[in-house]
């Protein structure tokens, strides 16, 4: 038997009536009278079991069992209420379920669905008394959940309002349903309703609900909870990684709701790709959110080059609590943590930090691995070529020096000798910097390069002399030779030191022709401070003897004279030692002869004077075996294959020497 009740209004004032589903009565809004509906019995009993279990089967998408009931339901009466509702439950879902009918015939259910509607408005515009009765009856959230989607995609507010006073959105069991649910309580702003359909954890697609909620849910702190929760289920995999990382790069959300997303997502193993942290949380947020987004980050299996992202942004986002906080992070997660040189040097050298800011990330900053080297580098890039104000970098370099062992001797002298920064106060410098227990021994010349190389002004340079001399510092030979073979000033500015220097008494040591052959790079070779530093007492090296014949450009006048006399006061017979050059883009070794003849820039006549002298009176032989790449041959051959590309000058000396003749 079927139940159906009476009275639609309140019995005392004729009021609007709302279900009190726990109590299974009535309430009226106006005057909040409970009454209980009088129950009259027809013969629909059956039908409405069919009816429920048609529905049931539709909002969980058992829609072959759908399909039999509404079958049933017809049989008995095809134009009851509820067999109409059933079947436009059924059509609806079947259209929007992928997979559920062909996409062919979704244009004929459309037309089907809207005829069943047309029958349904025809009984009743509203909630007539048999289909108010019959939503007492089915009772299933399930049901109702499917019922508001249907009704609210037909525009029918009156029923899907009726309708949705009936539903437990708690009691839902149907993870289609509460899909449905979820997005239709997002699209019309109910948020209370969203809420409780994602509480309802165990009975929904946490991945479908976690899409709907990071797309259409309201920015909020709400919303954060919400993400935290779907993602706390554990369903969402590492392979959904890319929902996660789209939501945080396309949202328009605060950076505090995507943090929250961003954390619960890694929290849970998701991992959230360096890049899209940074950009979409990290650089956006405060001190605080900042905090939490890398303390999450940097309990997952982070990697190198992530520290150095890591390192990179707090050493460059201007805020001291906010980089503290991720230097805290790293510090905290127990990952080792090497601190690139070039970081700390580009965060002491920026604006972002005044000084006792860098002074305080320096500390922090040393809390980590710090090898010495890089150490060294901070320091002296900081020392050397940083452009703070003298005020700052006094403080900072006494934190520098207070981390950093010991400073290098190349950093002491290339500051004392290059560096204008600190102005007045660079004796008091460079006082300090020995005072961290230099050796003097180490300095012996830097007093001699001082005096004859520094751009300091007169009173710095009258400050700075005065300590250097104070601390034993004195002049010696070796600082003219390093002088004439490594320093950078112009040859005249050169060779106006080296003649004062020599009318002052300073005395050449008997090695400076062969280190200025050694050690000058060839386009800087100057004939005329050769002859200066040469002397009758000479003696050459093999590799000096061989930069002059091979490498340097000298007078035609005296080039000849000079390869023999620099090959009869070689120290070593350069005649047998191989020679290494490039040549057309091979790597040849052969002897000094051969090298000359296929790398010399000498005019022709030099050149014939050269090769003569080195094959005459050294015995070299001009086709001796070399290598060529790795490759051993004859000079001739390799010659021959490359007679096209050769310079006249050794063309010339080729024909000379009968090297390209069939005899030879």
């Amino acid at each position: 038997m079927a139940v159906s009740f009476v009275a639609r209004k309140c019995t005392q004032c004729a009021g609007k009536l709302e279900y009190i589903k726990e109590k299974k009565l009535w309430r009226c809004l106006y005057c909040g009278a409970e009454i209980e509906r009088q129950e009259q019995y027809d013969g629909l009993f059956t039908i409405k079991n069919v009816v429920r279990q048609s529905l049931l089967d539709t909002a969980y998408r058992r829609l072959d069992s759908a399909a039999k009931n509404l079958i049933e339901c017809e049989k008995i009466d095809s134009r009851y209420v509820g067999t109409l509702i059933a079947k436009l439950a059924y059509d609806m879902i079947r259209v929007i379920t992928p997979g559920a009918c062909d996409p062919r015939d979704a244009r004929s259910i459309f037309t089907q669905l809207k005829k069943t509607y047309e029958q349904l408005r025809a009984i009743s515009t509203g909630v007539s008394d048999d289909e108010e009765a019959l939503y007492e009856f089915l009772e299933e959230s399930d049901i109702f959940a499917t019922l508001i989607l249907v009704y609210d995609a037909l525009n029918d507010t009156a029923r899907r309002d009726h309708v949705a006073q009936l539903l437990d959105a708690g009691d839902v069991f149907s993870k289609p349903a509460n899909n449905n649910l979820l997005t239709y309580a997002l699209k019309t702003g109910k948020t209370d309703l969203a809420d409780k359909v994602i509480a309802n954890v165990d009975n929904i697609d946490p991945k479908a609900a976690l899409s709907e909620v990071m797309n259409k849910y309201p920015d909020s702190a709400e919303k954060g909870q919400r993400m935290t929760a779907l993602l706390a289920t554990g369903a969402i995999r590492y392979e959904d990684k890319k929902l996660v990382e789209g939501y945080l790069t396309g949202s328009g959300d605060s950076v505090e709701t995507k943090c929250a997303a961003a954390v619960a997502a890694m929290d849970k193993g998701i991992p959230v790709g360096t890049d899209v942290l940074m950009d979409s949380v990290v650089r956006r947020g405060d001190a605080e959110t900042v905090k939490k987004a890398l303390t999450a980050f940097c309990r997952t299996r982070i990697g190198d080059d992530d520290v150095v992202r890591i390192l990179d942004f707090a050493y460059g986002c201007g805020d001291r609590t906010t980089a503290e906080n991720a230097l805290d992070c790293l510090k905290n997660s127990g990952h080792y943590v090497l601190v690139p040189a070039k970081l700390l040097i580009g965060m002491l050298a920026g604006s972002a930090f005044g000084a006792e800011d860098k002074i305080a990330l320096v500390n922090k900053s040393f809390a980590f691995k710090v090898d010495a080297k890089s150490a060294e580098s901070v320091l002296t890039n900081y020392l050397c070529y940083n452009g703070a104000s003298p005020e700052e970098r006094e403080k900072v370099m006494a934190c520098l020096l207070d981390k950093v062992g010991t400073v290098p001797t190349a950093t002491v002298e290339n500051y004392v000798l290059k560096c204008r920064l600190d102005g007045e106060k660079k004796a008091a410098m460079v006082k300090t910097l020995f005072d961290k227990g230099l050796k003097i021994s180490f300095f012996n010349s830097l007093l001699s390069k001082y005096m004859n190389g520094s751009q300091d002004d007169r009173a710095v340079k009258t400050a700075v002399v005065e300590v250097l001399s104070g601390l034993g510092l004195k002049i010696e030979p070796g600082a003219f030779v390093d002088y004439i073979c490594d320093s950078a000033d112009e040859l005249p500015v050169k060779l106006q030191f080296v003649r004062r220097m020599a009318a002052n008494g300073s005395q050449l040591r008997a090695d400076a022709a062969n280190a200025y052959l050694e050690r000058t790079a060839p386009e800087r070779f100057s004939p005329e401070l050769f002859s200066m530093v040469c002397t009758p007492g000479s003696s050459f090296s093999g590799r000096a003897v061989e930069n002059y014949v091979l490498r340097c450009r000298d007078r035609d006048a005296v080039r000849a004279d000079n390869v023999r006399a620099l090959i009869e006061r070689a120290s070593s017979d350069v005649t047998s030692a191989s020679c290494r050059i490039s040549h057309l883009g091979n790597a040849v070794t052969c002897n000094l002869l051969q090298a000359y003849v296929l790398t010399t820039s000498d005019a022709a006549e030099t050149a014939v004077r050269v090769a003569d002298y080195l094959m005459s009176a050294r015995k070299l032989k001009i086709n001796a075996e070399m290598s060529v790449s790795g490759t051993s041959m004859k000079l001739k051959k390799y010659v021959v294959a490359n007679r096209a590309s050769l310079s006249a000058v050794t063309n010339a000396l080729c024909e000379k020497y009968k090297v390209y003749s069939m005899l030879f």
